[in-house]
């Protein structure tokens, strides 16, 4: 998730080590359940659906323990707002890729 996720990281240079860690963290079979039990079939991951996933308890303890442990000063507000950036721009570039494999397929 997070070399995918990454190739959609456009924010400061300071906070790629840290969306990097939480994304390789994000990807555990029970979170992916949790997000896939939060995505509507219709909308996929919208800016609503990227926010009630960065408010979730397991990414909120992830992103705590990233600025513990961070030798600089990251915002809390910052790192939400960059991963929430990620988790939306690889939804829609997943949901690309789909749509055009599907075009393909019914050539």
């Amino acid at each position: 998730m997070a070399s995918k996720g990454l190739q959609y990281f456009q924010g400061k240079p300071d906070y790629k080590k840290a969306i990097k860690n939480i994304l390789d963290l994000m990807d555990n079979k029970n979170f992916i359940q949790t997000i896939s039990d939060m995505i509507d079939s219709k909308r996929g991951i919208d800016n609503g659906t990227a926010d009630s996933i960065i408010k979730t308890s397991y990414v909120q303890n992830l992103i705590s323990k990233e600025i513990k442990s961070s030798s600089d000063t990251l915002d809390k507000t910052q790192l939400e707002n960059e991963l929430k950036t990620v988790i939306v721009k690889s939804w829609n570039g997943l949901a690309d890729k789909a749509v055009e494999k599907v075009k393909k397929d019914l050539k």
